[in-house]
């Protein structure tokens, strides 16, 4: 790998250069590259260059000339990202539990979006898909109502002081968001205490019900660091926001009533039952945990005075409840007042919880195909009465919950990799807490493609996605039986893409679900979940195998693909994702006893990994063999096109080996590297004979190139629809396409690679530029960016089946001292690899749940030879194949608590 990239571009409002497709003007980039780099002025370090014109030429540069520094900050350790000053602007992290609506906490710690309500179209995709412009122009917190949260404090004989716990309050600021915790720090010299905010909604891998409550807790820790006692009030107001915007709509009052019970006070915000029918119906609640501390309340207070004025009117045992007509607003407010002594610290907890299980689904929007959708609500009305209710449950569970959500931040974050790669390959679970994903009371999960964006749980988007399947596999195993195999599933094998609201074959997303199949087999505790599904899967795969006419491993039917038009002739990504289906079918016929038909998929396997290379490898990378009959249709040509080998992407996930060969694969993916990553976006857009795209990279920013034509071919790829919104698809940089190809490099060895295409996703997702929490594509938090956890597990060389009780690891770097977190079928943990001489030892640490084991798979360093391997200090069987070694042991389950620990000895 060489050295190169440059320091990025501004991605702010009104200063990002862009296409006309996303309304903004167009500058010349060859024209004004700095020879000192490429940067903007934002503070951020450059990365690359120096770069001249020249280096442009061919539009992308052969040469990256990443500097030196950047390159060591891959794989550096580093420390938390806290963020500070400017880089608080854009910054809106998900704070809800999961599928229970979109909130925002803000990196001042206020709370914007609130997306809560009810299903309404407000994603930019709704003014057309070629817009995009949420990338360039990231949302600006906002607030649809009055809340907040401010603290007073005075020394003896000293005056109050009252200031709001935000940015106008406090001249410095810290966060560090660390998904799913936020803490911000708030601090001022002229200010007699500190005060940390700790954020959160309850979060665990694998418990669905305990990560998706609709609440947000948030906890104050007041210190006084000073000499003096201090006297604190710190005090929560709270508009009553049921039917928000619906007031010309709704009759009656909205309602406040102070609920004061032994461990808890809450401010309950409802409405008339007059109100009922109206959309954004429900209730909300800000509940103060505990009885201590003098509580105070007010069911009505005036927030349009400030917070001294709140302070005032929020007294000890103020319960009368309130009530103000629709068409007025109607605030409440709860507070605590405390003494703290020199050096002393309290916490101060609250509860925001609401209750708006109905979707109000309008006639012709996406979202009324989905199946019964008038009579659905959000599946937390199947759990909760009111948002009280929620309150309640919470403070009842609060200990259990705020414990293990930081345990499991403390496992994610103890590890040796670097705490970017943490924060990134992470973050995009983030989309499970926003109105991208919704459960429903029947059961069924269901997504956009974005927030409001293309409906279906689009089986040729969410096929990248990496992260539900690993960290609560139920919901995934629930979309494959229920929907792709269940009410999207023919009789012929053939499956809707998307679900109910289009029976049309996507071949690519067909492949890939039958891929998720295994993964959520091997995800499960046992084979129940196959059993059931596959005879369905193996009807669909002998479906599938109807577009390989001639049994050489290579579709040739007509093949509709997430590039959303259909594509004809001999197309190595779908073809590659066909090949690896097949492999993973033919894994399941063999643990079903269906050996005959796994025989004949072997014939498939070992058609497609030798015809692919032979007629799809152009010497350095796989091309596409367009169909003569159909000039009209898009096509990649001789392209080098950024899923290429996706199938053997997928088989490393799932631990199925090699469906195409290693030379010609890696290969490819330096090509990739070669041809299509770029320091600069900026002069490929302007000079590309492809018209057209959206830009999820600016001008100044790196990225991965979708398709380029280093050989020619780019106007052929048009198929004579030169500016087509479809064909500017080959010109943009998806971040899931990207984060699928930086894993497979890992998985391949070209670690720096990987690892570099992941770091620029990273940087342009820095919370200077844009919201580091929302990857657009299409719209906001879309749902293919969980394909960086993918990276994740590529890093760890992850391998697991639970239903046979194998766990491997290969650690693709710092092999020497590793340590990352794993999520297995029934538990989660630490492993943990150490190699001292001739002892190479590994350790399995259950931190939650358990975890059955039969099987163990690990990486020995190159020439180690074993001659004793203990398991817990016994001898165990073992056996290698080159450089892996399995240990079989006696089957066993370790609980929350236990470890186990295998010493290789050479």
């Amino acid at each position: 790998m060489d050295t190169a990239m440059p320091a990025k571009g501004c991605g702010c409002r009104g200063d990002a250069p862009s296409s006309s497709v996303a309304g903004i003007d167009r500058r010349s980039f060859l024209g004004t590259l700095a020879l000192s780099g490429v940067g903007c002025g934002l503070g951020l370090p450059r990365v690359a260059g120096p770069f001249g014109q020249d280096d442009f030429q061919k539009l992308v540069p052969a040469h990256k000339k990443l500097s030196k520094v950047w390159l060591r900050s891959l794989r550096a350790r580093g420390v938390p990202e806290r963020q500070t000053g400017g880089a608080l602007r854009w910054i809106g992290m998900p704070i809800g539990g999961i599928c229970a609506g979109q909130l925002y906490l803000g990196g001042d710690g206020k709370l914007w979006l609130w997306n809560i309500f009810e299903s309404v179209d407000t994603s930019d995709y709704a003014g057309g898909i070629s817009r995009g412009h949420d990338y360039a122009r990231p949302l600006v917190p906002d607030s649809p109502l009055e809340q907040g949260f401010a603290v007073r404090a005075r020394t003896p004989g000293g005056s109050w002081q009252a200031r709001t716990l935000d940015k106008r309050g406090f001249k410095s600021i810290s966060f560090l968001g660390q998904y799913p915790i936020a803490e911000v720090e708030y601090c001022d010299t002229s200010c007699p205490v500190a005060v940390h905010l700790e954020a959160f909604s309850p979060f665990v891998p694998l418990d669905v019900e305990s990560s998706a409550f609709p609440a947000t807790i948030l906890s104050y820790t007041i210190a006084n660091s000073g000499p003096a006692p201090v006297e604190v009030e710190l005090i929560g107001w709270f508009e009553n926001a049921v039917c928000l915007g619906r007031d010309g709509a709704a009759r009656g009052n909205r309602r406040n009533a102070i609920e004061a019970m032994p461990d808890r006070t809450t401010l309950f915000c409802s409405a008339d039952n007059s109100a009922s029918s109206v959309p954004g119906f429900g209730s909300m609640a800000l509940t103060l945990v505990g009885a201590g501390h003098g509580v105070r309340s007010a069911a009505q207070v005036d927030a349009s005075q400030g917070p001294e004025p709140i302070f005032d009117m929020v007294t000890p045992g103020n319960l009368a409840p309130a009530a103000s007509p629709f068409g007025t607003k109607l605030v409440g407010a709860l507070g605590s007042g405390l003494m703290l002594a020199p050096g002393q610290t309290a916490t101060v907890s609250f509860v925001i919880s609401w209750f708006f299980p109905d979707y109000h689904v309008r006639p012709k929007s996406d979202m009324s195909a989905i199946r019964n959708i008038q009579s659905l609500k959000r599946n937390y009305a199947t759990r909760f009465r009111s948002a009280s209710d929620v309150g309640s449950q919470v403070v009842g569970r609060l200990a259990e919950l705020t414990a293990t959500t930081r345990q499991w931040r403390a496992t994610w974050y103890d590890s040796t990799l670097p705490y970017w790669f943490l924060d990134r390959t992470f973050v995009n679970v983030s989309t499970l807490a926003t109105q991208t994903c919704h459960w429903f009371d029947n059961g069924r999960f269901w997504g956009w493609e974005g927030v409001d964006c293309c409906p279906g749980t689009c089986q040729h988007v969410w096929q990248y996605a990496q992260s539900v399947a690993r960290l609560f596999p139920s919901l995934e195993r629930g979309l494959r039986e229920h929907i792709d195999f269940g009410l999207a599933w023919q009789p012929s094998g053939a499956m809707g893409y998307r679900g109910d609201s289009n029976n049309t074959t996507a071949h690519d997303g067909f492949c890939g679900t039958i891929l998720r199949v295994y993964r959520e087999h091997q995800m499960s505790a046992d084979d129940a979940f196959l059993r059931r599904l596959w005879p369905r899967v193996k009807t669909s795969m002998q479906h599938m195998t109807t577009a390989d006419t001639s049994g050489d491993g290579i579709l040739d039917h007509p093949q509709y693909n997430t590039l959303d038009s259909t594509w004809y002739g001999a197309i190595p990504w779908i073809s590659s994702l066909y090949i690896a289906a097949a492999r993973a079918t033919q894994a399941m016929a063999e643990e079903m006893g269906d050996l005959a038909y796994a025989g004949q998929l072997a014939t498939i396997v070992q058609a497609g990994y030798n015809s692919i290379p032979a007629m799809l490898y152009d010497g350095e990378y796989f091309i596409h063999k367009v169909d003569p009959a159909h000039p009209e249709a898009i096509n990649s040509n001789k392209g080098c096109h950024i899923d290429q080998v996706f199938g053997q992407s997928y088989a490393f996930q799932l631990g199925l080996g090699r469906v195409l060969p290693e030379v010609e694969t890696r290969s490819a993916l330096r090509s990739l590297w070669r041809y299509n990553f770029t320091p600069d976006v900026g002069p490929y857009r302007e000079k590309s004979q492809i018209q057209g795209g959206r830009w999820y990279a600016l001008a100044g920013e790196g990225g991965l190139i979708m398709t380029t034509f280093p050989k020619g071919g780019a106007v052929q790829a048009q198929g004579g629809r030169a500016g087509h919104t479809y064909v500017g698809y080959l010109n943009e940089c998806m971040s899931g396409f990207e984060y699928q190809v930086a894993s497979h490099m890992i998985w391949e060895g070209l670690v720096d690679e990987g690892l570099a295409i992941t770091r620029t996703i990273h940087d342009r997702y820095h919370p200077l530029r844009r919201n580091p929490f929302n990857e657009v594509e299409c719209s906001n938090h879309y749902s293919r960016a969980m394909a960086s956890h993918g990276v994740y597990l590529a890093a760890c060389g992850f391998e697991y089946h639970g239903p046979r009780g194998y766990l491997g690891f290969h650690p693709r770097f710092s092999q020497e001292a590793f340590r990352a977190a794993f999520v297995a079928a029934e538990g989660w943990g630490t492993f943990s690899q150490q190699r001292l001489g001739p002892v190479q030892s590994e350790q399995i640490d259950v931190k939650h749940g358990q975890l059955r084991l039969a099987t163990l798979g690990f990486e020995l360093a190159p020439g180690s030879l074993p001659s004793r391997v203990t398991v817990r200090g016994l001898d165990t069987v073992f056996r290698l194949d080159g450089t892996r070694l399995q240990v079989d042991l006696a089957p066993v389950t370790l609980r929350a608590g236990e470890s186990l620990l295998v010493e290789v000895h050479s």
